[in-house]
């Protein structure tokens, strides 16, 4: 019976993930970690990097319906980040528990941080690159510039530390299409969701080959998994709807709050 406590917390999880393109390893892996017995860092990871797999999977389906994908960018970045999700499960059996709390934690301050303090305005990007231009099903067009070498160092980058920490990378990824190519956030969420369904699917590969996917993670992954894909389709359908401030701040209060306990725990 108490598997069925993360249905509601899978609903939540996919809902925040499509709302700011992130891919909910943030607060899956602390969650495993602190509060569910049987996880070390490796198992954690991998359970978490199903799970972003499928909130890809679900807020990418919903995108497509809404014409909100450029999937030329989004290839682009998915290029990058496919040998950083390789060498992420290489460096995650190297690591110790005890460094990966503290490194884990550091890195959820550091986004609580940035949560708060980070005003993304799309617009102009600080790259120069080659012009894009796209139009979505509600009619908007939108243009941006896109810097293919920057990208994919930048991608690659996201996909060892999404494939390492078991996370979707979008608290990266984002910024940088938003600040970097000038693109819309909304966009940018869903280019950074159609990226993490082959990160995370290169991840949770090489999770089961090395046999870091557990078959507890199977039971997390299939009890969490159904409540992740519905949330990520609420949060596309309210993605215009919600402040994304509000949104913000209170993912910020969770976040922080997770990395104490992970530097607790550590």
């Amino acid at each position: 019976m108490h598997y069925l406590v993360l249905v509601p917390i899978g609903v939540a999880v996919g809902l925040v993930g499509a709302l700011i393109g992130v891919g909910g390893g943030f607060f899956v892996v602390p969650f495993l970690l602190v509060f569910w017995r049987g996880f070390v860092p490796e198992s954690a990871t991998a359970a978490s990097l199903g799970l972003v797999l499928l909130g890809a999977l679900s807020a990418t389906a919903a995108n497509v319906r809404r014409r909100r994908i450029d999937y030329r960018t989004g290839l682009l970045l998915a290029a990058g980040t496919l040998p950083g999700a390789w060498l992420g499960r290489e460096a995650i059996g190297r690591i110790s528990s005890r460094a990966f709390s503290w490194s884990f934690g550091a890195l959820l301050l550091g986004v609580a941080a940035y949560l708060v303090a980070a005003r993304l305005r799309p617009g102009r990007g600080f790259l120069r690159g080659r012009p894009r231009e796209f139009r979505d099903a509600e009619g908007g067009e939108h243009r941006y510039a896109v810097n293919v070498p920057v990208g994919l160092a930048v991608s690659l980058g996201v996909g060892l530390i999404s494939s390492l920490f078991g996370i979707g990378g979008g608290l990266i990824l984002v910024p940088f299409l938003v600040l970097g190519y000038g693109m819309p956030t909304i966009l940018a969420t869903a280019a950074a969701q159609f990226a993490f369904v082959f990160t995370a699917g290169v991840g949770v590969g090489a999770a089961v080959a090395s046999g870091q996917m557990t078959e507890e993670g199977w039971r997390v992954v299939a009890a969490m998994g159904p409540g992740m894909v519905a949330g990520a389709q609420l949060g596309v359908a309210a993605a215009r709807r919600v402040r994304e401030r509000v949104v913000r701040g209170m993912i910020a209060a969770v976040l922080a709050a997770m990395g104490a306990l992970m530097f607790f725990g550590g």
